[in-house]
């Protein structure tokens, strides 16, 4: 519940987050219904609704966001996340809800003070429908909070398990579908994290899968070798060398194990999500055969 002190020394205003499972339009919306609809004029709640209730974890209130103001929605009451900013005195008995601060009359908002890992979540607001259109004014559910990796940890490892990644391609470093006995093959891939952007819980974040182990199958019986690097030139310390000891028709296949990072969109550090995932790419067929010296007549 808004403060009695806040409502006697300055006008509340909502700016609606980019995040508002409802829409970027519902505070506009909620304004514009204020207007229209008595005894509703706008003012934000002062006192509470028992009836309106939602678990204080971020999993039950993104739930309770998620869940409503569909058209399949359990209940009639709504809920948005937006952002208090102050407005120079307009009223003294009430707090009104706008959509934006008249101009010249917005107090700089500092908001709360959030270190540069974490994210800065708009606080809870529900109204209500009620027949005949009108909606209850708007009520503070919660005040907001500073969210760390670590209240979305486990939100991570669950989008870590389904994100697409694309597997690793196994290339040849002279591309042609032949080799010799004992020289063999030199595959190698590329290395670059996987990163996608969502949601979780109402905070922007970033997800990436990082490749960390390489398991190269020369496709012939032989045992694969497993590096920790992608390979690299023939010449060179981290060259892998598929020798293939006997003629025939081979297929190298390569298996990467990615493991899983996520951070905050907009903050520095990455921090690690348990688990892990592979995917395996395999090349065209290659036929490997076996070289025989011969004297010619000069």
């Amino acid at each position: 519940m808004l403060s009695h002190s806040v409502a006697m020394a300055a006008t509340v205003a909502l700016i609606a987050s980019p995040l508002v499972a409802t829409g970027p339009n519902l505070v506009s919306t909620v304004v514009q219904e204020a207007a229209d609809a008595n005894p509703y004029d706008g003012r934000v709640a002062d006192s509470q609704d028992p009836s309106v209730t939602v678990g204080s974890t971020l999993e039950e209130q993104q739930a309770a966001i998620d869940g409503s103001g569909g058209d399949g929605a359990d209940s009639d009451t709504v809920y948005f996340r937006a952002t208090v900013h102050q407005c120079w005195l307009r009223d003294l008995d009430y707090t009104v809800l706008a959509d934006v601060c008249a101009e010249g009359t917005e107090i700089a908002y500092d908001g709360l003070e959030c270190d540069e890992d974490s994210y800065e979540l708009a606080g809870l607001w529900a109204v209500t429908n009620q027949p005949g259109g009108a909606q209850t004014p708007p009520q503070l559910i919660d005040e907001g909070a500073c969210v760390t990796p670590a209240d979305l940890l486990a939100a991570a490892t669950r989008e870590f398990k389904t994100m697409p990644i694309d597997p690793a391609e196994v290339t040849l470093q002279v591309e042609r579908d032949w080799a010799i006995v004992n020289f063999g093959v030199h595959p190698r891939t590329d290395d670059t994290p996987q990163v996608m952007a969502t949601n979780l819980l109402g905070v922007p974040v970033e997800i990436r899968a990082v490749p960390a182990e390489y398991t190269w199958d020369a496709g012939d019986g032989t045992d694969p070798v497993v590096t920790d690097h992608p390979g690299g030139q023939w010449d060179t310390d981290t060259a892998i060398h598929l020798p293939y000891p006997a003629p025939g028709t081979y297929t190298v296949s390569l298996t990467t194990t990615w493991h899983g990072q996520f951070r905050i969109t907009g903050t520095p550090t990455w921090t690690d999500v348990p688990g892990e995932a592979t995917t395996t790419d395999t090349t065209y067929p290659i036929e490997v055969h076996d070289a025989e010296v011969r004297l010619v007549q000069p």
